[in-house]
């Protein structure tokens, strides 16, 4: 009998971690009035094709996108790679959505022509509430494939 209440409680326990950890993902995916659309998390991307980055935007803010191969954020500003090793495009915003086509170039090194796991970042910056110490409001990062 002690063996079964104790099953009870830890599948009791895990449905509550379960529904706890609901509302934090939805507010991941909108973090900072930002969420991605498109491509979804495990997309794949035609290797040689232009790529378009969509989501939607909550807020004033022109928005950028960033594109590489790492998802490591800097500590200092929750983006996604240094700049020197990203593909950064500015969005086109409408509303409350912003689209960025990333243009494909003919060389094998550009990572629209290397197929593997890149992972993208859409940020708007808006500083908002007078503090200005960091003024780019990062949004979720996405993981898709070029392949």
């Amino acid at each position: 009998m002690p063996f079964t209440i104790t099953l009870r409680r830890i599948a009791a326990a895990a449905v509550a971690c379960t529904l706890a950890a609901a509302p934090a993902y939805a507010l991941a995916a909108s973090k900072n009035g930002v969420t991605p659309t498109s491509p979804r998390a495990g997309a794949t991307i035609p290797m040689g094709k232009a790529a378009t980055f969509k989501g939607k935007v909550r807020g004033a803010g022109v928005v950028y996108v960033y594109v590489c191969k790492s998802a490591k954020r800097s500590a200092k500003e929750g983006i996604i790679c240094p700049s020197k090793q990203a593909a950064i495009g500015k969005a086109m915003k409408k509303g409350g959505a912003f689209s960025y086509r990333q243009k494909v170039f003919a060389f094998d090194e550009y990572w629209l022509n290397s197929p593997g796991t890149y992972y993208w970042q859409a940020h708007r910056i808006a500083c908002e509430g007078g503090n200005t110490s960091d003024c780019r409001q990062e949004g979720p990062v996405v993981r898709f494939k070029v392949g």
